[in-house]
């Protein structure tokens, strides 16, 4: 993986988020590199919860239906709102979700290599300034010790974007959507 992809992904999901922190990068990199993973638990658990996260769905500012968070296009959010107004049915995407999940492994020496390169370019590249290289050094130690464990949104994020998305691979996005005949592009 080249750099320059990485630094890509990174600049373009802070020019759609501005407000976006330190921990929303490491959360990009994070679902990225791990895809949804680490989430599922149980697939009940996770049934009961996008159930109840459709049911108390607030408004949001605009977002995108399926938006890339991966350097090359392998893994996607897909945006919970666009695709409940499209008649989405949850069933369906849970079914996606699951599959993700399995078919992602991850690997620790990739989120340290992007990290590193995200470390680089805020230090001294094209993210300098915007980002604090004390705090970067010290969630990179940190984490890293702890193996690279998934981390929430910044409230910051959490507050000007209200996210609600599940992270899939792009060819569950593709044949998901394919079922329901439901049209999407790729942000």
């Amino acid at each position: 993986m080249s750099d320059e992809k990485v630094i890509a992904l990174i600049a373009t999901h802070l020019e759609r988020y501005p407000a976006l922190e330190v921990l929303d990068v490491y959360k990009l990199l994070h679902q990225a590199v791990f895809g949804p993973g680490h989430v599922i638990k149980s697939q009940k658990a996770e049934k009961e919860w996008l159930e109840r996260q459709s049911e108390i769905l607030e408004n949001g500012p605009s977002e995108p239906f399926v938006e890339n968070i991966h350097p090359d296009g392998e893994i996607v959010r897909l945006y919970l709102r666009p695709y409940l107004a499209a008649k989405g049915k949850l069933n369906r995407l849970l079914d996606a979700y699951v599959n993700s999940a399995s078919s992602v492994t991850g690997n620790l020496d990739t989120m340290t290599a992007w990290w590193d390169i995200f470390q680089r370019a805020a230090t001294d590249g094209i993210f300098q300034g915007h980002f604090d290289a004390r705090n970067n050094s010290l969630i990179a130690r940190t984490r890293k010790l702890e193996n690279w464990p998934a981390s929430p949104h910044s409230p910051v994020y959490e507050t000007a974007y209200k996210p609600a998305y599940r992270v899939l691979t792009l060819p569950q996005v593709q044949a998901l959507m394919q079922q329901q005949k439901i049209p999407f592009t790729v942000m």
